[in-house]
């Protein structure tokens, strides 16, 4: 009864452990409790975190299990990492491998040693047990488990302890960085978004809006030409009307989709609205369940600032800037063969840059990726 209650509760603080390491994708201080728990399943005194750019040794984050370490970590942060003679060893193991610092460094090195003899000797510990989470070109996160002055090697059932956590280590690391990557990417185009003379709309097939930025949101409260009426786009005159009608019908058709883009009148400026009406996918970020196909709509209001023709097409439609090179071209009426000769690549280069400009925009032919990009610029009202 007893070995079955312990196997429980084994079991239990696994699971626990297991939902702070998951927990510490969108929260890295979840980390912190995490590295405790694991302390005290290996009899470790402290766990400390380091994501550090390997070429310059500085560290970009990192954090201790508990609150006593943590003078600790901003002298290693300050300066022991510019010392740490072991960090060639800690930055080579492989990814989920677990590697004790006695199976590489004997007694002649640790009593020479800086890291040893003055920081981690004065913090009470000794035998250190480290696993690299993560890597990519420049980086490498790593976890360490230090265990106190006088306690044995780790044995190999703690390794195997170890070797049990690490997919969910490596799992968790990887998706941190790619939500770090999705944050800063939509920073990035949030601030360039910010500036630029247009609204975004996104629209099912139903007419009914999914999702507009902050520039639309000012547009539509307005109420000038456009508004909303119960979650859907309402020109105020019938002309207007019908021709947003129709655009959207053609742009939202199970069939042979096309971009319109028109003039909406309004009463409060001289300069009307340009509404631009594009087939388009809708993006991941948006609610899948909303009904598609879809529709982007680009509402130009000609009495903001312009950006160049680049900028929107980037933004757009998330375009590399060969893509947007590419583009550009065509739009200047260049053909493949002659913009390959101008930018001196070759061919085959452009065509694969063509084929993801096609999935880009959701077009199958050279005049229909023309017709949508053209749809998506501003045009001049006389």
């Amino acid at each position: 009864m007893t070995t079955s209650n312990s196997t429980g509760n084994a079991g239990q603080r696994f699971g626990q452990l297991v939902e702070l390491i998951y927990d510490s994708v969108q929260d890295l201080g979840q980390i912190a409790p995490a590295m405790e728990m694991m302390c005290r399943e290996l009899g470790a005194i402290a766990g400390h975190y380091v994501q550090m750019d390997v070429q310059s040794r500085e560290v970009i984050a990192s954090c201790v299990s508990n609150s006593d370490y943590q003078a600790g970590d901003l002298e290693y942060k300050e300066y022991y990492s510019q010392v740490d003679d072991r960090l060639g060893w800690l930055a080579t193991g492989e990814v989920g491998e677990w590697r004790a610092d006695h199976q590489r460094f004997d007694e002649r090195f640790v009593r020479k040693s800086e890291i040893y003899n003055d920081f981690l000797f004065k913090y009470g510990g000794r035998h250190m047990v480290v696993g690299r989470i993560a890597e990519n070109a420049s980086q490498s996160e790593a976890i360490a488990l230090l265990r106190p002055l006088g306690a044995p090697e780790y044995a190999e059932q703690e390794y195997q302890f170890l070797r049990t956590l690490s997919p969910h280590l490596i799992r968790s690391a990887t998706l941190r960085s790619r939500m770090c990557a999705l944050e800063r990417q939509q920073c990035a185009s949030e601030s360039v978004v910010a500036h630029l003379p247009y609204g975004t709309v996104w629209v099912n097939a139903a007419g009914r809006i999914v999702s507009m930025n902050t520039q639309a949101a000012d547009i539509l409260q307005a109420a000038d030409g456009l508004s909303v009426r119960k979650d859907r786009l309402v020109a105020y005159e019938t002309a207007d009307a019908e021709k947003l009608a129709c655009a959207l019908q053609l742009a939202t058709t199970a069939q042979a989709r096309q971009g319109q883009w028109f003039a909406v009148t309004r009463r409060k400026e001289a300069v009307p609205l340009v509404v631009s009406v594009i087939p388009a996918t809708i993006p991941a970020a948006l609610d899948p369940l909303s009904g598609g196909p879809f529709a982007l709509l680009i509402l130009q209001d000609m009495t903001r600032q312009r950006v160049s023709r680049a900028t929107q097409l980037q933004i757009i439609y998330r375009l590399t800037p060969a893509e947007t090179r590419l583009a550009e071209a065509l739009l200047e009426n260049d053909t493949i063969e002659s913009y390959a000769l101008k930018s001196r690549v070759s061919r085959n280069t452009v065509r694969t840059h063509l084929a993801s400009l096609f999935a880009k925009t959701g077009t199958k032919r050279q005049a229909e990726l023309i017709r949508t990009l053209l749809a998506s610029q501003p045009h001049v009202i006389l």
